[in-house]
């Protein structure tokens, strides 16, 4: 039924996360680690000064990210 809540789908503790759930966060920082290295692939690849900043700039944003990310699994 939509709006119920199954029980054995929620943790005891809500700073606790589910197997899934803990699958879930590892595809992001797998992606967000992936992001990062082809931003700062592609800028070093780059002639334009301009087009490298701004890859640079994207692949500090896919780092805090992931940072972000491993701050709240500790």
């Amino acid at each position: 039924m939509p709006g119920t809540v199954n029980a054995q789908n929620m943790t005891a503790d809500r700073n606790l996360l589910s197997e899934k759930e803990l699958l879930y966060v590892k595809d992001f920082l797998s992606w967000e680690l992936l992001a990062m290295k082809k931003c700062n692939e592609a800028a070093s690849m780059c002639a334009d000064a301009q087009i490298q900043q701004l890859l640079r700039e994207n692949g500090k944003k896919h780092q805090q990210h992931y940072e972000m990310l491993l701050s709240h699994l500790q």
